[in-house]
């Protein structure tokens, strides 16, 4: 009996005088990120581009192409991820050459409120850029921040950007955006190539092991679902590969069907490279972009 009462009171005094916190390496990490909210395609004719996306592939229109402050932009609707094609002041050059050349420049990231993600960043000593708004006429006819972004240098190349994209409620609401885009691709039942929306996002990097750490670190505590794959949110996945061209290689897209793909890219003489598992969209009818599609 003594020896049991001992043990008992050894319990209770570990219990009281536990420690009420966590040691810092289990501390909890509030996320950052809640997926890609969108894809930028860089391109000297963004009107063609655009045409194609919208008319060709009947992808929703999420916002139409305009000029704005410095730059061209137009936005078409892939599922559960939107794509932004672009043309800046000093990529007009490429509209005058005969085929055009497009390149998959950035990646939007979806934060959650900067007033608590950029702190975050901090304490994981990731750097930010200095945060740019954009001013513009809102719904309600006042002048005011439409959407705010926040450049990540550490994962920047000469040929990837990457940055973290806020909107202001007053001028969008994401959700309801993206909801409302979505239903619009399932009606037209994904249009001709029957995508239902965008699987990966591949990004090729010259050293593999340097940034599976970095962006382990920003997208804590999401962890990799599988090596050097992480799943965000509902939009595609990111896809780390060993790669002697820094930058993104190029999209998978799920579609219902294969042989319903397959079908439609022959009669418009659209088809590239294709197996039993995927199919690509010809390079040389999309500006060079590296699209594939797959049906899981």
């Amino acid at each position: 009996m003594g020896n049991h009462r001992l043990q008992l009171l050894a319990i209770l005094l570990a219990a009281i005088f536990a420690p009420t916190s966590a040691p810092p390496s289990q501390r909890t990490v509030a996320p950052v990120i809640r997926q890609v909210d969108h894809i930028v395609v860089e391109t000297g004719d963004p009107q063609s581009l655009f045409d194609f996306f919208s008319e060709t592939l009947q992808l929703p229109v999420a916002w139409p192409i305009a000029d704005y402050q410095g730059f061209t932009s137009g936005g078409v609707a892939a599922g559960n991820v939107n794509i932004e094609i672009i043309r800046s002041e000093n990529t007009k050059d490429r509209a005058t050459r005969k085929r055009p050349a497009a390149r998959f420049l950035g990646i939007a990231l979806e934060p959650f409120p900067l007033a608590r993600s950029l702190p975050e960043l901090a304490s994981r000593g990731i750097p930010c850029g200095t945060p740019q708004s954009y001013v513009s006429k809102l719904p309600d006819g006042s002048q005011g921040t439409s959407w705010t972004t926040v450049s990540l240098p550490q994962y920047e190349n000469p040929s990837l950007s990457v940055f973290l994209c806020e909107y202001n409620p007053k001028f969008l609401n994401v959700d309801i955006r993206r909801t409302q885009l979505g239903g619009q691709l399932v009606l037209s039942k994904g249009g001709p190539l029957g995508i239902a929306w965008v699987k990966e996002i591949v990004l090729g990097t010259t050293r593999l092991e340097a940034d599976r750490l970095l962006w382990r670190n920003l997208l804590l505590p999401t962890a990799p679902s599988w090596p050097d794959v992480w799943l965000l949110g509902n939009g595609p996945a990111l896809r780390l590969v060993s790669s002697a061209r820094e930058g993104i290689q190029g999209l998978l897209i799920r579609v219902e069907s294969l042989g319903q793909a397959r079908e439609f890219l022959e009669k418009k003489h659209l088809l590239g490279k294709a197996s039993s598992t995927a199919i690509q969209i010809n390079p040389a009818r999309i500006q060079g972009l590296n699209i594939r599609l797959i049906e899981n």
